[in-house]
């Protein structure tokens, strides 16, 4: 087991390097004695739930007719058999009670899906937070499956200590970020704010206990 200031030394080497400003009293996570990761279908199923999720929000987004929106979304929901795990701010776009800034919101979760596919081993590194995630891929990853089983079978879940190391840099990452944006003289190097809040609350939500990650705290 890894110990949390032995995590958040690495953490600072890494951050040193790319330029990122951290702060020296920012709290310590948890170690991997404390805290349960999300079992592998749990975190499976709710990587295909997002992404479904934001391909029906980028399409609302882009004017396309809700109710065909909805009945595309249902139909990929009955698809990969997943229907019962979206969250509540997504189910409003399967009965129209959503707003703008929630399809705006959704379609943000790509980042988060981003760090959902990462930790089941599907992409290789995400501590490049300049930009976003590879769109295209992050489709492919589920649309080349044809049922839920075959995406599950590409899945293996990452070792808990390997995704506390990746979430404390988003951790820290998101400090800087969020400190910037208040307006602290903090450089964040080549890190985009948002890209960087989405990826911290994917894999903040692998180790919560909550189950619907709109209901974690993103405090830094």
């Amino acid at each position: 087991m890894k110990s949390n200031t032995d995590r958040r030394n690495e953490t600072i080497s890494i951050l040193k390097k790319e330029g990122v400003d951290y702060l020296e009293t920012l709290p310590l996570l948890e170690t991997s004695e404390d805290v349960a990761l999300k079992d592998i279908d749990t975190v499976c199923k709710r990587a295909v739930a997002c992404l479904v999720s934001t391909q029906v929000a980028c399409d609302l987004n882009n004017g396309e007719d809700p109710g065909e929106c909805a009945e595309f979304y249902e139909d990929l929901l009955k698809r990969f058999d997943v229907g019962d795990v979206i969250f509540e701010k997504e189910s409003g776009m399967l009965t129209g009670a959503y707003s703008d800034q929630d399809v705006t919101d959704i379609v943000w979760t790509y980042e988060a899906y981003w760090s959902l596919v990462w930790a089941l081993g599907l992409i290789d590194d995400i501590s490049d937070a300049s930009g976003i995630c590879d769109c295209e891929k992050a489709i492919r990853l589920v649309s080349e499956c044809e049922t839920y089983a075959d995406f599950r079978s590409k899945c293996t879940l990452r070792d808990i200590e390997e995704i506390l190391d990746m979430l404390d840099l988003y951790y820290n990452y998101h400090w800087a970020c969020e400190d910037r944006r208040i307006g602290g003289n903090v450089n964040i190097g080549p890190l985009n704010p948002e890209v960087v809040m989405e990826r911290r609350r994917g894999l903040e939500w692998l180790v919560s206990e909550e189950e619907d990650w709109n209901e974690i705290s993103l405090d830094t």
